[in-house]
């Protein structure tokens, strides 16, 4: 059985250490705990801690007994002495400021807890050592003679000890690769999109933590926000555009993260010190994950929503995590639910599975919105309560037309997706009336308009359309008029709403 990062750090404080060294086994194990509930890997969890046990094989070989006496040179002794005497550890600029960035946040983590005084001599250490151009190692002689006789003295370390190391570099690599990819110019319009929907429009990310809306956002983005071009998640897309590119370690984890899913739970039970027992709130299914870094007081009041691997073993990326009271967790379930059903009357076979692929980020913001904003509704129950026309198939709908609607779709920075129910919408009215299409144009800038006033778009400017077009302002709203009579369209119809429409309503008052 492949070995977490858990039964690593168990089995090197059980059988390499010879005596209990200063970082104690509960100090890496809550620190990789909190790290694993912002959403880091088990492989990059695998990083963190051979960073540490850096610094532990350092400590136990001179038997140092405090952190807080290891002076700037002592620190960089630490890096010279690693380099020389444990070959997975590099002396290049990257792997040394990465072994500082990862020792910054573990000391954090213990002065927070009170294991350790001050932060000040490992953060200039980083700065002096790493900070530069290039590695800055700093000479104290005495320090360095004192040290060399403790190591010429010292029986307890055996150099020929196996010390294998296997770096999650692939996964920090992999990560680096799809920040650069989709940060390129043609992605511009797709990554505004997603930021005006993530935020919503109360635009509430200067509330939020900036580090926090970051991991957070680009949870969304990777995972369920779909292009505007191909209507793929950029997951998706990268894994068929630049997948064979990959190394195959990179390879290997993108088609871990292909296969997590969007997954709202609260933890029932606390299982061991090192896993939860947790409840999917919707399918009421049941997975264990490791024990997070929080106040055993409040576990249970706890929800959290973010991607987990399909097979509930092991969280993989950045988890939002609420409390909420009982109460507002069954409110919460019976919203999403209710959307649902919602977008059932779009999609008659969809799952909740089908659901959370589609509109994940309307999951979010309900939560968001319920727990913050104490809305009563946030989902607009006259849409499930109306009747719809029955459309059976008479016709077929004017190509001319829905040629110009993919023309438009792109011209005005619509997706894909709105694109197929722009189409939707067209062979619709042509079953419920008969049409004589004379100038497809007017009819597809007809169409555009009535979606658009449907799913509460306001940034297409319908008098410059009909400018640019050449045709009559009036003449647009006439079929404008003539659609929403005979659909019997109504804002926010569920029958062509889109994914910035179903954002939109459940901000809506």
């Amino acid at each position: 059985m492949k070995k977490n990062v858990y039964d690593q750090v168990q089995l090197f404080y059980d059988e390499a250490i010879v005596w209990e060294p200063i970082i104690h086994q509960e100090w890496v194990e809550g620190f990789l705990r909190q790290k694993a509930w912002q959403g880091i890997s088990d492989d990059k969890l695998k990083d963190i801690w051979h960073q540490i046990q850096f610094l532990v094989l350092y400590l136990t070989h001179f038997n140092n007994e405090n952190l807080d006496e290891i002076s700037l040179e002592e620190y960089s002794f630490i890096v010279k002495w690693l380099s020389e005497n444990i070959s997975s550890f590099k002396m290049t600029l990257k792997s040394v400021r990465h072994f500082f960035n990862i020792l910054i946040e573990f000391y954090t983590h213990l002065y927070i807890k009170k294991k350790i005084l001050n932060l000040d001599e490992i953060k200039e250490a980083a700065q002096e050592i790493s900070g530069g151009k290039k590695i800055n190692l700093l000479k104290s002689q005495a320090i360095i003679d004192g040290l060399k006789k403790m190591e010429n003295a010292s029986e307890h370390f055996d150099d020929k000890a196996p010390f294998g190391i296997v770096i999650g570099e692939a996964v920090e690599s992999l990560m680096l690769k799809l920040g650069k990819y989709f940060q390129q110019q043609e992605f511009t319009e797709d990554f505004e999109r997603a930021l005006y929907l993530y935020t919503g429009p109360f635009d509430n990310a200067a509330e939020e933590v900036e580090e926090d809306f970051w991991l957070g956002f680009w949870d969304y983005f990777l995972f369920d926000y779909h292009l505007l071009d191909n209507d793929l998640k950029p997951l998706e897309y990268f894994n068929t555009t630049c997948g064979e590119r990959l190394t195959p370690d990179e390879y290997k984890i993108l088609q871990s993260l292909l296969g997590s899913s969007f997954t709202v739970f609260y933890i029932n039970r606390i299982v061991s010190q090192d896993l939860v027992e947790c409840i999917n709130l919707f399918t009421n299914e049941t997975f264990q994950l490791p024990t997070p870094d929080f106040n055993y007081k409040i576990l249970k009041n706890l929800l959290f929503f973010g991607h987990i691997f399909s097979q509930g073993l092991v969280m993989i990326n950045y988890v939002t995590s609420l409390e909420v009271s009982i109460n507002l967790r069954k409110r919460i379930k019976d919203e999403v639910l209710r959307q649902k059903e919602i977008f059932m009357i779009q999609k008659p076979e969809a799952s909740l599975m089908d659901f959370f692929k589609r509109h994940a980020l309307v999951v979010r913001h309900t939560v968001n919105i319920l727990v913050t904003l104490a809305k009563v509704n946030v989902t607009p129950l006259s849409q499930l309560e109306r009747s719809y026309p029955i459309i059976k198939e008479k016709r077929i709908a004017k190509e001319s037309v829905k040629s110009l609607l993919h023309n438009l779709v792109v011209e005005y920075g619509l997706s894909r997706f709105d694109e197929g129910l722009l189409e939707k919408m067209w062979y619709d009215f042509c079953q419920l009336s008969v049409v004589n299409v004379r100038k497809p144009l007017n009819w597809a800038v007809g169409l555009l308009l009535a979606y658009t006033q449907v799913n509460g778009v306001i940034n297409i400017a319908m008098n410059q359309v009909a400018e640019e077009k050449g045709i009559s302002l009036a003449s647009i709203y006439k079929i404008r008029t003539q659609l929403f009579d005979v659909l019997q369209l109504e804002n926010f119809d569920p029958r062509y709403l889109s994914e910035d429409g179903f954002v939109i309503c459940i901000f809506a008052e």
